[in-house]
Parts: structure tokens; sequence; C-alpha cells
């Protein structure tokens, strides 16, 4: 018997949403499916329906300097983690992970000024819209860890990554103005039970979901 799909911890919050009727909520939702048979055409084809943009392009090339402005900003000397975790139902692997304080830090780099959460509660709506809540806990989860950190940065951007649309002055020379300490806004996560356990429950039900598509195709197409 093969082994079961692991899920990617930022695909989390794709699918452990519950259907509107509560008669139906052993099922997965549509949005659920739609994520797996993504995932299915993926592991099957090769085939990737995104393959980046100008910000996650400069999430990627500001990696590093996130993770050091994260370091800064706590007075330590912080590298990427590459020590990547997976247990029967999740994988993932945390941007910093600091096993003494049974913390784990992952960084964000924000588009422009007015994309970034400077303000009390913007940072919060953030990490709920973009799904980041749900991606911490199952680090959480991996790593065994009580607290999880979101560390949302605005740093300038790349001219590699801008387009003819961008004003560099905005995204570029306006940013640069802010005060170093005045670009950086953390939220804190605190490892949730329930949340957990919700994980568990979901992706179970998206692995026997998953096993039964592709054996589906494989079955229908093998003949």
């Amino acid at each position: 018997m093969d082994e079961a799909i692991k899920l990617r911890c930022h695909m989390l919050s794709d699918v452990v949403g519950y259907p509107k009727e509560k008669s139906k909520r052993e099922h997965l939702t549509q949005t659920a499916k739609s994520a797996l048979l993504k995932l299915a055409r993926e592991n099957l084809f090769g085939y990737q329906d995104f393959e980046g943009n100008k910000y996650t392009g400069k999430g990627n090339e500001l990696e590093d300097v996130a993770i050091n402005g994260s370091g800064v900003i706590r007075g330590l000397n912080f590298h990427k983690n590459e020590l990547r975790l997976e247990n029967d139902f999740i994988s993932g692997e945390c941007d910093i992970y600091i096993p003494s304080r049974k913390l784990i830090i992952d960084t964000k780099c924000t588009w422009s000024i007015k994309t970034h959460p400077f303000f009390e509660g913007e940072g919060l709506k953030k990490v709920a819209e973009l799904g980041y809540e749900w991606q911490m806990q199952g680090y959480m989860w991996l790593y065994g860890c009580d607290f999880a950190e979101v560390d949302f940065w605005l740093f300038p951007c790349p001219e590699s990554c801008l387009t003819s649309k961008d004003d560099p002055y905005k995204v570029i020379e306006l940013v640069n103005s802010i005060p170093f300490n005045q670009r950086h806004t953390t939220v804190v996560i605190e490892r949730k039970e329930d949340k957990i356990a919700q994980i568990a429950e979901r992706v179970e039900k998206c692995q026997t979901y998953y096993a039964s598509i592709v054996e589906e195709f494989m079955n229908r197409t093998n003949k």
C-alpha cells in the first residue's frame, strides 16, 4: 500500500475548513477538493499553475535579509532553518527554529507601504486572511513548539522585481526613508491543541480523497 500523502503546512488553510451545512461536516469543502486536485496534477504531471509573481519574487529574494532582520531586532544571530520535519499527516520547514525557547519564527516580506501591516490589528487580520494561523499551527505541531511569531517586514523592492507599472520612488526611496525599527510587525500565535486536532482530522480525510482520485485515474488509464 502506498504511503499516504503528507500536506505541506502552507496548504492547511485551504483544507481545514468544514462545509457550512452541519449535516455534511464529515465531508471536505470544495476549496479543499480543489486544492487536492491541483496537488494531484502537480505530483502526477509536474504541472504548476502558479510559478510566482513579483510579490513572491520579492519574498524569495529577500528571505535571508528578513531572517537576519528578525535576529537583529531580538539581539540574536539567526540563520535559515534547514530542518524539514514531517509526521503522518503534514510536512513543513519553518524559517527560524529556536529549540531552547520552543519557538518558531516565520518571515513575510510585504510589497509596499500600502500593504504592510503597520498598525494595531492589521497584522492579526493579515495572519487570518492569508492562512498563516493554520500554517503556524502546523509548524508548532511538527517542531513541538508552544509559540510561533510571524514577522512582517517591509524592505525596499529589488529592482529585479519591478515592472513598468511600479513607481520606484514609492517602493524603494520612500521605504528607505522609514526607520528600520518601524518597518517590522510581529504577530504572536499560541499553540492550540484543538486546532491541531482539527488539522489531523481534516488532513486524514484529505488523504483518503487524494488516494481515491489518483487510484481512479490510474485504474481508468492503465487498462
